[in-house]
């Protein structure tokens, strides 16, 4: 019986994909109001618009996780269903351990039209949001990022048609707001319920030129920095500093 040497076939060559750098704060208020500009009402109504900040927010936390943590089976996931204490709740992004459940939970809204209107009734919700799952996982670390413009629109009726008005937020008003409902600390954090360990208020001026910016400094005339940091630029890392805290045996985070 005779063998012959069969010579194998070259693999083609292939390009390894081009990685996709996260996005950075400044990419973000100019890309969802490039969304914005394309289609207002789409932009509202969708998701594709928030979920710019979702990613933001999911991939900081994303590079801050250690060898230990990725070792472990820990991730950062995003629209990710958690039971709550009565109801699932839909979390923007959670970071899981995969026998433990969640060890961090933030929720991320915009509200861009008609904020006088519905504030009240968002603001009730998210604090119902953060009581159901404090009930369930009252070790986690639960955060919340609102974006409000600086001018927004409102709904209203002009010979007979709905149109989209200038409407100008209180933002003084509602960082109080949300500073009233954050600062989940001390030794008994395990039984304090509807507060936050951290919130994140940007309000964005989406028209200025070149390109949309933070106002941190409408919210600091109402929240100094002294009293309470509510800044995105600082949200994650606050978050992290929360956690590591809490967790001083857990290497989780960098």
């Amino acid at each position: 019986m005779t063998t012959r040497n069969v010579q194998a076939m070259p693999k083609p060559a292939t390009t390894p994909p081009l990685a996709i750098a996260p996005p950075s704060l400044e990419d973000v208020p100019r890309d969802m109001k490039a969304t914005y500009d394309l289609d207002p009402v789409k932009a509202v109504r969708g998701q594709g618009f928030i979920k710019m900040l979702h990613k933001y927010i999911a991939d900081d936390l994303r590079s801050r996780l250690t060898t230990t943590a990725l070792r472990d089976g820990v991730e950062v996931k995003e629209e990710v269903k958690l039971f709550g204490s009565h109801k699932p709740k839909d979390a923007d992004v959670a970071v899981i351990h995969p026998d433990n459940g969640v060890l961090l939970s933030v929720g991320v809204r915009s509200q861009m039209t008609s904020v006088g209107n519905n504030v009240l009734e968002y603001y009730q919700g998210i604090i119902g949001e953060c009581i159901s799952l404090q009930d369930r996982f009252p070790m986690a670390v639960y955060g919340y990022a609102y974006l409000h413009p600086l001018l927004s629109k409102k709904w209203g009726t002009v010979q007979g048609r709905k149109v989209l008005r200038d409407e100008h937020p209180d933002h003084a008003r509602y960082a109080l707001m949300y500073n009233a409902i954050t600062g989940r600390d001390g030794t008994l954090y395990k039984d304090i319920r509807g507060v936050y360990d951290q919130f994140a208020y940007l309000v964005v001026d989406f028209q200025n030129t070149p390109l949309p910016t933070i106002r941190d400094d409408l919210v600091q005339t109402s929240v100094p920095l002294g009293q309470r940091d509510l800044r995105v630029s600082t949200f994650v890392d606050r978050l992290v500093d929360t956690f590591r805290q809490r967790n001083i045996w857990l290497d989780y985070f960098e």
